[in-house]
């Protein structure tokens, strides 16, 4: 561990082309599913405008979770395909694979959200279209909202940021534990500072799981073979559910929980070091990080549990029964190491991700303003999941597997090996 603190971030010598993890893949697509499945089972009407599914649904929601991931699969997937060191001619291929990767399925989402609810302004349009788009002002008087029908967009617009500020860490290679500090102290100076900072800190937070993934590409060796990945998985359910860390920061009355989410924030930040253990786990990266982070992680969760058990104030009782049996299932596990070929097999699901998180939003509305459908009951709801997923799955195919394909021969930007969406070649995470 402290040979990689300072070690300078930059492209590992000699550069070699990227394989392609259809496990990574899987597991991007069950992210995708996992956000899919957090705004459709919400406690609310939120498909069927005379039923609302039942709160234990929610007891599963990761799907703001999923959402962190990204940012780590982001980094990561960024550090597998920009191999070489930077040069202006390496800089512009870059920023033009990444235009041809998030701008298309992005104008496809803002307009169909515009299309399901044509009162959102012709500015708010135009910023979501241009990545500007937040929760919070950036200044006094400037400020462009989300789309109002898809607020998953949110994420782009901290994508869109760090896929810049990732040309001044490729052009420099600071050494990675003085760029953690310098942003983890960026974020902590724009908590604790008197006034309205909760968006430079928020970036600051999401930097940090960006660059996580970003060091595990470039610095991870790979020096074995898969890790406890469904330990891992079960201990990131846990601990989002209980929150340890933000329990632990209101108790001492230190930096208010941000008011409106999802954004990455302090109180979150104890979910990095198991989303750090699931990627090194899937893809066989940092075998002594790995030991290491699992045993932080299960004793960090496990505190945060029976501090639930104990304070009753955490959950009802049938969700901490789930809870404490995840967890003890994760403990159970702790020695097993399987190969992800479970993961590997949802590949295909992980290829259309990016466009699933994208239009997801707007469909679920569309679903929930239409009329004719049958309303108010169960087998209801269920009809109207169905065709959200059958919906969602079939425009994020169309627009995954046709459109920028022929975007990137149109514009002859084909993505070299080993780069987001070439043959044999992983694809980007769906940036968000």
């Amino acid at each position: 561990m402290t040979g990689w603190w300072t070690r300078r971030l930059a492209p590992p010598a000699p550069a070699g082309k990227a394989a392609r993890d259809l496990a990574l893949e899987g597991l991007r697509g069950i992210c995708a599913c996992l956000v899919l499945y957090a705004h459709a089972t919400a406690p609310f009407e939120r498909l069927d405008p005379g039923y609302a599914p039942s709160v234990r649904f929610w007891w599963f929601n990761l799907g703001a979770v999923a959402v962190l991931f990204f940012f780590v699969l982001s980094g990561y997937v960024i550090g597998l395909t920009v191999r070489a060191p930077f040069s202006g001619a390496q800089a512009r291929a870059y920023l033009g694979r990444r235009l041809i990767r998030l701008v298309p399925v992005n104008t496809a989402a803002v307009l169909l959200g515009w299309i399901l609810f044509p009162h959102a302004g012709l500015g708010t349009v135009l910023g979501n279209l241009g990545f500007l788009q937040n929760f919070r002002p950036y200044l006094p008087g400037w400020h462009v909202d989300v789309m109002p029908d898809n607020l998953n967009l949110w994420s782009l617009n901290f994508e869109a940021l760090y896929y810049l500020a990732f040309l001044g860490v490729w052009w420099l290679a600071p050494r990675s534990g003085l760029l953690f500090c310098a942003v983890a102290a960026c974020a902590a100076a724009a908590a604790a500072l008197p006034g309205e900072h909760l968006v430079a800190s928020s970036y600051a937070y999401g930097a940090l799981y960006w660059i996580a993934g970003l060091a595990v590409a470039w610095l991870g060796p790979r020096d074995g073979g898969p890790g406890n990945w469904p330990s891992a998985l079960l201990v990131i359910l846990t601990m989002w559910a209980l929150a340890p860390l933000g329990n632990l920061l209101r108790l001492a009355h230190l930096f208010e929980a941000p008011g409106s989410l999802p954004l990455p924030s302090l109180h979150r930040l104890d979910l990095l070091p198991p989303l750090v253990w699931l990627l090194l786990a899937v893809t066989g990266r940092g075998a002594s990080w790995r030991r290491w982070l699992a045993g932080f992680c299960l004793a960090w969760a496990s505190a945060a549990l029976v501090r639930g058990l104990v304070m009753r104030d955490v959950a009802e009782a049938g969700a901490m029964a789930a809870y404490s049996a995840a967890l003890a299932l994760a403990w159970a596990l702790f020695r097993w190491e399987p190969p992800p070929s479970a993961l590997a097999r949802l590949a295909p699901l992980g290829a259309i991700s990016y466009g699933i998180y994208a239009v997801g939003f707007p469909m679920e509305f569309g679903v929930l303003r239409t009329r004719w459908l049958p309303m108010g009951g169960a087998w209801s709801y269920c009809l109207r999941a169905l065709i959200l997923v059958a919906a969602t799955f079939g425009l994020a195919w169309l627009l995954e597997r046709k459109l920028q394909p022929a975007l990137r021969r149109a514009f002859g930007s084909a993505a070299p090996a080993g780069a987001p969406g070439a043959p044999g070649g992983p694809r980007a995470a769906p940036d968000g």
